[in-house]
């Protein structure tokens, strides 16, 4: 005679085991899609240039510092304090400080901060080496303040310089 044993009943499913693992995927994404990422901004230092727009619009002889900052999570502005930097004597010194300068965030959602607008009047002529530098605080959309700093690397030969008048 076979012998059968019967099937416990706390093995026995009583969901079916593609609907258990459908409802886990399901809480995974949910949970994914509610959880914010961890703030994370980068600073975009250019490098100092000869503005030719500014001369051709307004006859203005200048150095243009361009600064951006760009962040994975929404912000509301960044304030940056910058200057732009020059070989002096074979020392790096300040050729022009800017005054610490705020700008909203811009896009949608607003991650990016542009700073399009700095410049130094100059004296076409002599060649100076130009560096820029720039340092401050992203001030994010949820109330999180996130420092940011940077710089634009080597220093680039402009035919204009800047104080000398």
């Amino acid at each position: 005679m076979p012998l059968t044993i019967p099937k416990s009943i706390l093995l026995t499913p009583k969901v079916p085991s593609i609907a258990v693992v459908g409802l886990l995927l399901a809480e995974l994404l949910i949970s994914q899609s509610f959880h914010n990422p961890e703030p994370y901004c980068t600073l975009n230092v250019e490098r100092p240039h000869y503005s030719t727009s500014l001369e051709e619009s307004r006859g203005i002889d200048a150095i243009k510092l361009n600064l951006t900052t760009t962040c994975n999570v929404p912000q509301k502005y960044t304030e940056l304090s910058s200057s732009i930097q020059k070989i002096e004597n074979n020392r790096q010194v300040t050729a022009y400080a800017f005054v610490v300068t705020r700008r909203k965030a811009s896009g949608k959602p607003p991650t990016i901060a542009e700073f399009k607008d700095l410049y130094a009047s100059c004296r076409l002529g002599k060649s100076v080496l130009y560096s820029g530098l720039a340092t401050g605080f992203v001030y994010l959309e949820n109330g999180d303040k996130y420092p940011v700093k940077g710089n634009s690397g080597k220093f680039l030969a402009v035919k204009c310089s800047i104080g000398a008048h």
